[in-house]
């Protein structure tokens, strides 16, 4: 199965983002970019500093910010929220990472403020030992400099965190929506490309997942929105009965990690993807066993157990008692 790595430019409407970083900048005050995971630039910049504007004007300078911008992603992923640091101009930016599952695209980074002095909440590191001296050629540029220094903004520390925590909650529900809305048409394209079968039931696993009324009466799919990261694992699974699914390709296919995938599904499921798998095997089985003459080793392995001794044990672990027990309860 393949996998289809996601990236900031294939997730974000880039323009429509751009004006999203606009109105967010003149609503918190702040200067704001995006960047991959590289650190490099995906957007404009939104509300920029005159001050800002100059260093990265000049060669040296603006590599330090990328730099800056670079490491400050790293760190925010490292410690799992927006990180609130000193530039190596000394003034305060926030780097909001951006995931998809644990994978790190890039982060939206905004600051360019200064702290007011007087403000003993603020915790603020360095992040790099280097520190730009803002020298320039002439004493006439370094007044200049200074003096749009002295015009960056300044916020509450207590204002940034606020900030920083809506522009996290901004971020993540629009990747997530970005990335359910893609799962869903690849759970089709996967379907199309990678699936077959003897039976060459292709068009009507594609079918029977688009409109959920067509499928066979024995399909006991819960209800889960699709929405949901997880959902094109669970449609995999209810339109192929006949397959033992793995965890890590129900993992690639909703393009998560597998140990990230096994948290998502137990928290909206309410139980382990192995678990999930062998209960919609067993309601299936006690759909055949009612309905058909069909024997047990038959039905285990059209439902996918090689091992039909593995099978009776999953059923009675779910049912309490075997297969043909409880067909000759339900014949009685």
């Amino acid at each position: 199965m393949g996998r289809r790595e996601f990236d900031l430019k294939s997730l974000l409407d880039i323009p429509l983002w751009e004006k999203v970083q606009d109105e967010l900048a003149k609503l918190t005050g702040t200067a704001i970019i995006t960047i991959d995971f590289k650190g490099n630039p995906i957007t404009k910049h939104s509300g920029r500093t005159e001050f800002c504007s100059v260093i990265r004007e000049n060669p040296v300078s603006r590599k330090r910010c990328f730099r800056c911008d670079a490491l400050a992603g790293l760190e925010a992923v490292r410690m799992g929220r927006p990180y609130i640091y000193l530039c190596h101009c000394g003034i305060v930016d926030v780097a909001v990472p951006v995931l998809v599952g644990e994978r790190y695209l890039g982060a939206v980074m905004f600051g360019q403020i200064r702290i007011p002095n007087d403000d003993t909440d603020s915790k603020v590191e360095r992040l790099v030992s280097e520190i730009s001296s803002f020298q320039t050629e002439c004493d006439t540029a370094h007044q200049e400099l200074m003096q749009k220094y002295e015009k960056l903004p300044e916020m509450e520390y207590s204002r940034i965190v606020q900030i920083a925590e809506t522009i996290s909650s901004i971020v993540n529900y629009v990747i997530d929506r970005a990335v359910n809305s893609e799962n869903q048409a690849l759970t089709y394209e996967f379907l199309l490309h990678n699936t077959t079968d003897s039976s060459g039931s292709v068009l009507q696993d594609i079918q029977e997942l688009r409109d959920p009324a067509s499928a066979d009466a024995s399909s006991f799919e819960p209800d889960l929105p699709k929405s949901s990261p997880v959902y094109p694992a669970v449609a995999y699974v209810n339109n192929h009965q006949h397959e033992m699914v793995t965890m890590n390709n129900m993992a690639q296919l909703c393009h998560l990690s597998p140990s990230y995938f096994s948290r998502l599904f137990r928290r909206e499921l309410g139980e382990n993807f192995i678990n999930y798998v062998n209960r919609q095997k067993v309601q299936w089985a006690k759909s055949r066993l009612r309905n058909s003459n069909d024997s047990v080793n038959q039905i285990a392995l059209d439902l996918g157990y090689m091992d039909s001794s593995y099978f009776i044990n999953v059923f009675k672990k779910f049912e309490g008692i075997t297969p043909l027990v409880y067909r000759q309860h339900k014949y009685k």
